[in-house]
């Protein structure tokens, strides 16, 4: 249906995360401005999984919450467009000693069974697609999950109203954490990326078969959003 007009996830959005050089300081720039031990706790907590559940970490990055749902026990696959992210996911598994799977997708090509997932995560990544995309990516996350299956979301989302005035209090509560770099990371993001209104967002997540459990604001620009199946 798609074959071509279909977005192109592989095409790097802002951070190009393809390359060496980012890869090798993506985990210690995100621990400037984030406690992503404390996160994949909580979310473990969140999503109340049975034992041994079935999950998907799309958009996995460095692998971090993979690793974290894979040492409790949970068969993991862990999903992202860059290969480079996923070698050091891989090299963090096999230092850890845990079993995990992988898959170098995205969201619009993953390969995961029609409900065949327990739950599915989603951490700062899903805004590298347009909204249309995003709808897309959603339905087919949905699609993967169980009867009663869990959906986690967390992201970049603005406010629906006063969000020129938030994204310039989080520009300055980065360069406040971590000076220029995060400075030009969060411009970045907010020129090229593709983050959207709360308002639309609960559209596409409700719209694509979701219901909503409960939504959290951190920072005044991230979001979390659980929902249910």
């Amino acid at each position: 249906m798609y074959q071509e007009w279909k977005y192109d996830e592989y095409r790097q959005v802002g951070k190009d995360y393809t390359l060496a050089d980012e890869v090798a300081v993506y985990d210690s720039s995100h621990a400037q401005f984030r406690n992503v031990d404390a996160e994949n706790r909580a979310l473990l907590k969140k999503l109340e999984l049975p034992s041994g559940a079935s999950i998907a970490d799309i958009g996995c990055g460095t692998g971090e919450f993979a690793l974290a749902a894979a040492g409790e026990g949970h068969s993991v696959v862990a999903v992202d467009v860059s290969a480079s992210m996923l070698g050091r996911a891989k090299e963090k598994a096999v230092e850890r000693g845990v079993e995990l799977r992988f898959q170098h997708a995205g969201y619009l090509d993953f390969q995961l069974p029609a409900r065949s997932l327990d739950a599915v995560s989603s951490s700062f990544s899903l805004h590298h697609l347009p909204d249309y995309w995003k709808g897309v990516a959603l339905e087919r996350v949905r699609q993967s999950l169980k009867q009663g299956g869990r959906f986690f979301l967390r992201d970049v989302v603005m406010p629906d109203t006063g969000a020129a005035a938030c994204v310039s209090r989080f520009v300055a509560q980065q360069e406040a954490l971590g000076g220029a770099f995060l400075r030009a990371d969060a411009i970045g993001h907010f020129r090229e990326e593709f983050s959207t209104y709360d308002w639309i967002m609960r559209g596409l997540l409700e719209r694509s078969g979701f219901k909503i459990r409960a939504v959290e604001t951190v920072s005044g620009i991230v979001s979390e959003y659980l929902c249910e199946v």
